[in-house]
């Protein structure tokens, strides 16, 4: 699959506020702006709220957003390819990373 930049300009403070969030939430900036990319495409529009919380306690996010976490996770960390569909078991893919 071939990579592209997306590239837009925002204020410091935003930037600096979606930086902390997506640290909170234990992935990067650009892991948490793919998941947004990824999930608006398929759902067609803004598919789902994400707030920032543990990011030990995942119980807190129903089980499409836990899962569009984890595989981005995973692809961050070279753990599946770029155009993987799946990630089987959310469990025991957080216990692997220690959680």
């Amino acid at each position: 699959m071939t990579k592209v930049s997306i590239n837009f300009t925002t204020d410091q403070a935003t930037k600096t506020q979606l930086d902390r969030i997506a640290k909170e939430l234990g992935l990067s900036t650009s892991s948490l702006l793919n998941i947004l990319v990824k999930q608006t495409v398929a759902a067609n529009g803004i598919p789902f709220d994400v707030k920032a919380h543990n990011p030990r306690q995942l119980n807190q996010f129903d089980e499409e957003t836990q899962t569009a976490i984890i595989k981005e996770l995973a692809i961050e960390k070279g753990l599946l390819p770029d155009d993987s569909s799946v990630v089987a078991d959310v469990e025991k893919y957080f216990e692997g990373m220690g959680y």
